[in-house]
């Protein structure tokens, strides 16, 4: 019997040789393949960072925000998820590589077939971005640019947490493009990040200061 020889796959080659057990350009596989070392009809929170731990933030960040970005029925998922990013960020910021949260939010769960969906749903998206996405302007990457991306996702978390409807798109957008910016080691992408960032705090002070008059205007409009 002869010996397999080396894959022909050369991101399984360099996730190989670097120890890293998911392969980079392929975010939505790795995700899925994340999801299936889960037993049961539920994943915790817990369970997930603990799988996704070992590929690094990125993936833990932009699990985390999917379901803010897709809302998941039945679940706050801006507090949780919001608190979640918040403390992940703060980790980043203290330079941690192995991310923990409390048990208060390791033991919120979800469904595993509203995980897998939301991230079928945007497959085809996280497809195309791996497809343009590669290593460029390191230094926006690198461990000190980490810090400052990790307090704006810090900002953008506190700002999902809060109560505000039609608030969670534009902060959940802006954290998925910077997963993938850390993820690649593509400093455009974290610049792109930092433009949703600030169109996404701004429209949610937009909704916090005029939200009401939208509202009232909303309602003189519709027909009863």
């Amino acid at each position: 019997m002869q010996d397999a020889g080396p894959s022909d796959d050369p991101s399984e080659a360099s996730a190989a040789t670097s120890g890293d057990p998911w392969p980079r350009g392929q975010t939505s596989r790795a995700l899925r393949r994340a999801i299936e070392t889960i037993e049961g009809d539920r994943l915790t929170l817990g369970e997930l960072v603990d799988a996704l731990g070992r590929s690094g933030q990125g993936l833990v960040l932009l699990l985390l925000a999917l379901p803010a970005f897709i809302p998941v029925p039945a679940l706050p998922t801006g507090f949780v998820f919001g608190t979640a990013l918040a403390l992940v960020a703060v980790q980043m910021m203290a330079g941690r590589q192995s991310l923990a949260l409390p048990n208060v939010l390791r033991r919120q769960s979800l469904p595993r077939k509203a995980v897998l969906s939301t991230v079928a749903r945007l497959d085809g998206f996280m497809s195309r971005l791996d497809g343009v996405l590669r290593p460029r302007l390191l230094a926006l990457t690198d461990r000190a640019a980490t810090a400052i991306v990790a307090l704006l996702i810090f900002i953008l978390g506190v700002t999902l947490v809060l109560p505000i409807p039609f608030g969670n798109q534009g902060p959940a957008f802006a954290i998925v493009i910077f997963a993938f910016g850390l993820l690649e080691r593509d400093g455009v992408a974290i610049l792109v990040g930092f433009v949703f960032a600030c169109i996404g705090v701004a429209w949610n002070v937009g909704l916090v200061l005029f939200g009401a008059a939208i509202t009232e205007r909303m309602m003189h409009l519709l027909p009863w």
